[in-house]
This record gives C-alpha cells, sequence and structure tokens, in this order.
C-alpha cells in the first residue's frame, strides 16, 4: 500500500500524462497499487507430443491500480484495472485483466461490473490449484465467461455468496447476444470451509477481436468445494460435473494438499477426469516454492494430464516479485 499523495503523483505523471496539481487530495479516497513482475522456464508438450521449451514472463507480470471512495460510513465507490503485459516476448502486447467499477455497501453488498473472475470460479473450481506460476495446473471444470461481467456479492458474518451474470455476443454474420448465470456460496465454521455452485455459460465465448462467435463446447457445471486449515497444513477436495453442449457429462473429482514450513511451501494435488462412457484419466501436480525474502519467491512445478501424446504435461521453473 502507497501513500495517497505518492499514488497520485504516479499515476499523474507516469501513466495519464497530466499535472499532479489536477488530482485533488480527498481524505475519504483510497489508492493502491500492485506490481508483480517475474519470468520462467517452461517446457510443455503440445497435442503432437513435442517438447516446446521457452523462457516467458506471461501471466506474472502486471499493473494494478484500485481506488475506493468513501461516500458515508456505509457506502463506498470503487474501481480498478490491471494491465498484464509480457517483458520477455519482443513487442508482446499490453492486455487487460481484471478490471471493475461499482458501488459497495456494508449492510446491503457490493455490485460490480467489468471483466472479472466469476465467485464460483474463485471459490470452487480453483480449489485444487496448487501450482506458482503459469502452467502447473491440472485441468480446471469450466465455470463462466469473465467479460460483460456484472455481479451482485454480499457477506454475512461467515456465509459469503454472489450472483454472477456474463455476456458474449456471436460472429459478424450473426451478432447474437448469449447470456450466462451462476450462482455460488461459501461458509466458513472454524477451521473448514465449504464452497459450492451452478453456473451456465454463455454460448459464446468472450467476444475480442480473436475470438468473438467462438462457440463455447461447455454449457453446465456444478461444484462443491472443501478445505480444512490445520496450522500451516491445507487439506482440499473437490468434485464437479460439467456437461457440454452435446449433452456429455465429465465429473472431476479430486484432492490436494499445501504445507508451508518456514521459507518453503508445497502443493500437491491429483484429480479424476471422467467423461461419461470412458474410463477417463488421471491428472497430478506437484510444485515447491522458496522464499528467501519478503515478496520474492523461487518456484519449481510440474503437472501431469495423462493425455494422448503427454500434451499438457509440463515443467515450469521461474522468479516473481511484487513490490
Amino acid at each position: 500500500m502507497l501513500k495517497k499523495s505518492a499514488v497520485a503523483f504516479a499515476v499523474a505523471t507516469l501513466a495519464l500524462g497530466v499535472q499532479a496539481g489536477e488530482l485533488a487530495t480527498d481524505k475519504d479516497v483510497k489508492f493502491e497499487v500492485n506490481v508483480d513482475v517475474g519470468t520462467y522456464f517452461v517446457s510443455k508438450k503440445n497435442a503432437a507430443g513435442r517438447q516446446i521449451d521457452e523462457v516467458l514472463g506471461k501471466g506474472l507480470n502486471q499493473v494494478e491500480i484500485k481506488a475506493t471512495k468513501n461516500i458515508n460510513e456505509d457506502v463506498s465507490i470503487f474501481g480498478e484495472i490491471e494491465v498484464d503485459y509480457d517483458p520477455v516476448v519482443d513487442n508482446s502486447p499490453f492486455t487487460s485483466d481484471d478490471t471493475r467499477v461499482g458501488i459497495a455497501s456494508k449492510k446491503f453488498g457490493r455490485f460490480s461490473a467489468g471483466q472479472f473472475d466469476s465467485f464460483i470460479e474463485d471459490n470452487v473450481m480453483e480449489t485444487l490449484g496448487v501450482g506458482h506460476g503459469e502452467n502447473g495446473f491440472m485441468t480446471e471444470p469450466a465455470s463462466a465467461n469473465k467479460g460483460r461481467h456484472v455481479q451482485y456479492s454480499h457477506k454475512m458474518g461467515d456465509l459469503s455468496f454472489a450472483v454472477d451474470y456474463t455476456s458474449a455476443i456471436g460472429p459478424a454474420a450473426n451478432p447474437e447476444n448469449s447470456n450466462g448465470f451462476a450462482l455460488a456460496a461459501s461458509y466458513k465454521l472454524g477451521n473448514f470451509t465449504l464452497a459450492g455452485g451452478w453456473s451456465e455459460l454463455a454460448k459464446y465465448k468472450a467476444d475480442s477481436s480473436k475470438t468473438q462467435g467462438e462457440l463455447n463446447t461447455d454449457r453446465y457445471a456444478t461444484g462443491l468445494a472443501a478445505t480444512y486449515q490445520m496450522g500451516n497444513l491445507a487439506l482440499k477436495g473437490l468434485v464437479a460435473e460439467v456437461e457440454s453442449t452435446a449433452k456429455i457429462k465429465t465429473t472431476f473429482s479430486g484432492v490436494a494438499l499445501t504445507y508451508v514450513m518456514g521459507e518453503f511451501d508445497f502443493g500437491l494435488s491429483m484429480q479424476k477426469v471422467k467423461p461419461e462412457n470412458t474410463n477417463g484419466r488421471d491428472e497430478w501436480s506437484v510444485g515447491v516454492g522458496y522464499t528467501p525474502f519478503k515478496n520474492m519467491q523461487l518456484y519449481l512445478d510440474y503437472a501431469g494430464l495423462a493425455k494422448v501424446n503427454g500434451e499438457g504435461d509440463v515443467v515450469e521453473m521461474g522468479l516473481k516479485y511484487t513490490f
């Protein structure tokens, strides 16, 4: 967290190109700037079984700016923007990631709109993710679109819940709107957290210039996740089902554990991915991180997806730092 005056000056001079004096200071306004930097080596198999080795920065490098204005003791207005970039790849474009604007009330909840992950994705479907970098993860069950997103969320004691709505547009030849919905909740009882939800995905994927009109192959998703924290050890479980547009159901069931020991943290996860009428496949991932000093981490991740030709099997090692 940086001081407001320092952030205002940085934003004004470096980002907006305006004079610092044009940004008024206000005791009810809070700015926050976070910067993540990093790079990694990744070796990953493609669909043909060929090992592709690369040095990248994608996914680890981002600048996030948040601002909150307190209207009164209960109501506040907020906004945030996250910009991702790859400093390693030549002429890599800057892209927006999480962006949102909204209004929040301690009594009545939080309403936001923009481009961001759904509650069901963050709290249910990503439960078994124990990787430290960008690639060392098992297959995540589909959950919801990210863009053109409106969300209502609220926290009442140990209960949190959200209703998500997303929209995507079809191809230029058929620019129809398609809608997605999600309902999810989590409840914390001591060291135990239970989360579950249901989602109907939009017909089309994100409508950027590259993917506008691309059909989603998944239509409905449900999931139930549990986490039990015992000091530095966390045990996690997930069961989920995703139904495709062809009405084929795929079940996901797995467990994970994470453990922190001094400067080291470890993660191990396993799951069964089983499309109906098949034997399915057994996936796994394992990773270790080392934090020599605050906000800096060295890591090594592995993942095996048991696909044909070893597609998606990966090893990744990298370095990341948060300012």
